[in-house]
């Protein structure tokens, strides 16, 4: 419980630093260091940011329009959205550390 607790306010941490800079589209890169025998994780990936041309991406594949509506979640969402799918996703996939 206290490697999981740790992970989970690192992620929580680093995940709303990047949300609070605007940064979306971000994944987790999982490693294992066997000479301490530790599991070692970090978020990469974290370049893209929250601009007119994403919101107008996300627009469009929502829209009723182009047949995005009623198809479940987007996929562009806000940072602040990926954030929250962020962090649900890390607690499915790390249920104990």
């Amino acid at each position: 419980e206290h490697s999981k607790r740790i992970l989970r306010g690192a992620l929580y941490n680093d995940s709303k630093f990047l949300a609070d800079i605007n940064v979306m589209d971000y994944s987790l890169v999982v490693g294992v260091d066997n000479q301490n025998n530790e599991l070692v994780v970090g978020i990469v990936d974290y370049v893209r940011t929250y601009t007119w041309d994403k919101k107008l991406e996300s627009w469009g594949k929502e829209s009723a329009l182009l047949g995005g509506a009623g198809k479940g979640e987007p996929t562009i969402v806000t940072p602040k959205q990926y954030r929250q799918r962020f962090i649900a996703a890390m607690e499915r996939y790390f249920p104990l550390v």
